[in-house]
């Protein structure tokens, strides 16, 4: 059993990582820390954790601790990775890693200094749905990719404006370092890396439409690969109505749909085999798997799915179009 304390007891805690870790065979939830101390107090004692902190710093350097998750504002996941890091604890980072390129880079070469693991929380590529297709596009289902696509609508309020947003920190520059793009994009864009892999060059625009907003509400954008295929992608904040989520890959044989992309639903028209619906299992939790993946790595030497390299090349991409947007002109993606 690997001893995780966890930054932050927000709601990516509440739903992600906390959950993930307390449901995991091979992981112990034995420490928490936040800022709010009703926060902090809520969680540990409905899970029955004893060591509590206000400081993410002060449960980096308790002993007992042997790896950190770390759940807090953006802007603070590069300082206190470092952190964590540099006291030789293994890092499981939520998304979208660092707030630019530099720190994604200070980051991992941090890990390797002091020879830890450090991971980066994109859960949604251990979906049995995302796993599936990545299966059917390497074994050549749908032929030669072509193109891609992904439309994804994320309201932040129960009326989707900034006053009623349940987390403001989202629309906040200062914590959350960029808006829609970057929040609902990386999960999304780290898929269309994992599944088509590295573009060479992206192209955005990266508007604020709704009042009130200090980033960037609404926002599309478009890859183009080596190969020649494209893939657009469409992101709002500010959409009132039904929640739209899917991303679909065609080839030259044809084209596997995730719609809904959390209800892990794959649609795939091939000429190789019938048209058919698939009706995946939805996981009881989206960062078990995630979870123990890290903790094999650690234990087992096992690969990383979601290796921090891949979050850098994702961060590329979504700050890549920033700077494009910018501009008005594509911006060259470099592997890393």
């Amino acid at each position: 059993m690997l001893n995780f304390g966890m930054i932050g007891c927000g709601s990516a805690a509440e739903i992600r990582g906390g959950l993930g870790i307390n449901l995991s065979q091979k992981a112990n939830l034995i420490a928490v820390s936040d800022i709010n101390d009703k926060a902090l107090n809520a969680y540990a004692d409905k899970f029955d954790i004893e060591l509590r902190f206000s400081s993410g710093y002060d449960l980096i350097n308790h002993p007992s601790v042997e790896a950190v998750y770390i759940a807090v504002p953006n802007v603070f996941h590069h300082p206190l990775t470092i952190a964590a890091t540099s006291a030789g604890k293994h890092v499981l980072c939520e998304k979208p890693f660092g707030i630019s390129v530099e720190e994604n880079i200070s980051m991992i070469e941090s890990a390797k200094k002091h020879s830890v693991k450090l991971g980066v929380s994109y859960y949604r590529r251990f979906y049995e749905s995302v796993q599936f297709a990545k299966k059917l596009i390497d074994q050549g289902e749908i032929g030669k990719i072509t193109m891609g696509g992904l439309h994804a609508t994320h309201f932040l309020g129960e009326f989707h404006t900034p006053e009623t947003a349940t987390r403001r920190w989202l629309i906040e520059k200062d914590k959350a370092g960029a808006g829609v793009f970057q929040r609902a994009g990386s999960h999304r864009i780290d898929l269309l890396v994992y599944l088509m892999g590295i573009p060479k060059e992206v192209f955005a625009y990266t508007d604020k439409i709704g009042d009130g907003y200090d980033v960037d509400d609404a926002s599309v954008g478009l890859l183009r690969y080596k190969s020649g295929a494209q893939t657009f992608i469409a992101l709002h904040h500010t959409v009132k109505g039904s929640q739209t989520d899917w991303l679909e890959i065609c080839g030259t044989e044809g084209r596997i749909l995730l719609d809904p992309l959390d209800e892990c639903i794959v649609i795939v028209e091939s000429t190789k085999s019938k048209n058919k619906t698939y009706n995946m299992k939805i996981p009881e939790s989206s960062t078990l798997p995630i979870i123990d993946n890290f903790v094999d790595s650690i234990e087992l030497g096992e690969d990383i799915i979601c290796p921090p390299e891949n979050a850098i090349i994702t961060n590329k991409i979504i700050y890549g179009g920033y700077e494009s947007s910018k501009k008005g002109k594509p911006v060259k993606i470099e592997e890393y």
